[in-house]
């Protein structure tokens, strides 16, 4: 009888460290799995809703930041991360962190602005929190700086509230959100007043990484008017090397 329950033990104890080992190298797939998509994440340096990973040394592939009506162009090497909005400019209603109500007007203005959405839980947001709270100068191409997050359904007001900076509007605004189709946060969208359009978006994860998407986006919307005056001009029968582009070489034209 004795011998008889020790085998039992036996086989009971062989079991159950057979079941240990599967579980652990099921454990250990998934940790690794797991760990995988993590960095594939910081490589896009980017964070979704409130992330615990540090991801403020990663780089996010933009967009060419030229967007008119509908369409984002972006370079064939790049990674994109595109909006899900209908290129449209739209007015901000929302929030204040504090509690008042505060309408932000960006259509047919006579100033280029450019939106910020942050939230107060992912840690690449973090860094412009700080930028802005400690005044970083505003590239020359932007008129004035307005910071979007979610409303307080979604955020903390007091968290936001300690985070706002004293210069920039803070708005808190889920529908801004939906309206401009925003996938990631951080995101920018520079909006063009005078012209009412979008002129440039995309995720950033260093305020640098910001300045050199709003400088591709002036020197496209320079290249585009460019090619509409060529345009104009081939329309009018007027070729590059037309005579009346060029008045100092015409007959009697003074030097």
């Amino acid at each position: 009888m004795d011998t008889r329950a020790a085998t039992i033990v036996i086989v009971v104890v062989s079991a159950l460290a057979v079941v240990v080992v599967i579980l652990t190298v099921l454990v250990l797939g998934l940790l690794r799995s797991h760990g995988e998509m993590l960095r594939a994440f910081n490589e896009l340096g980017v964070t979704f809703g409130h992330d615990g990973a540090d991801t403020s040394g990663a780089t996010t592939s933009l967009p060419d930041p030229q967007r008119r009506a509908t369409t984002t162009v972006p370079h064939a090497s790049e990674r994109v991360i595109e909006s899900s909005g209908d290129g449209s400019v739209h007015d901000i209603s929302g929030t204040t962190p504090r509690g008042g109500s505060l309408v932000v007007g960006l259509a047919n203005r006579n100033e280029r602005t450019l939106l910020a959405f942050l939230t107060s839980g992912c840690t690449t947001c973090k860094g412009f929190w700080d930028a802005f709270r400690n005044d970083a100068a505003l590239p020359r191409s932007v008129d004035r700086l307005v910071i979007v997050t979610r409303s307080n359904d979604e955020e903390s007001p007091a968290a936001l509230a300690n985070m706002a900076p004293e210069r920039h509007a803070v708005v808190m605004s889920s529908d801004a959100w939906n309206d401009y189709g925003i996938p990631v946060s951080p995101y920018f969208v520079l909006v063009d007043g005078p012209t009412n359009t979008i002129e440039g978006e995309g995720a950033a994860s260093t305020w640098t990484q910001v300045g050199s998407l709003l400088s591709r986006a002036e020197a496209d919307v320079e290249a585009e008017n460019e090619r509409r005056i060529d345009a104009d001009l081939t329309a009018a029968g007027i070729t590059p090397d037309d005579p009346t582009l060029y008045p100092h070489d015409l007959p009697g034209a003074s030097s």
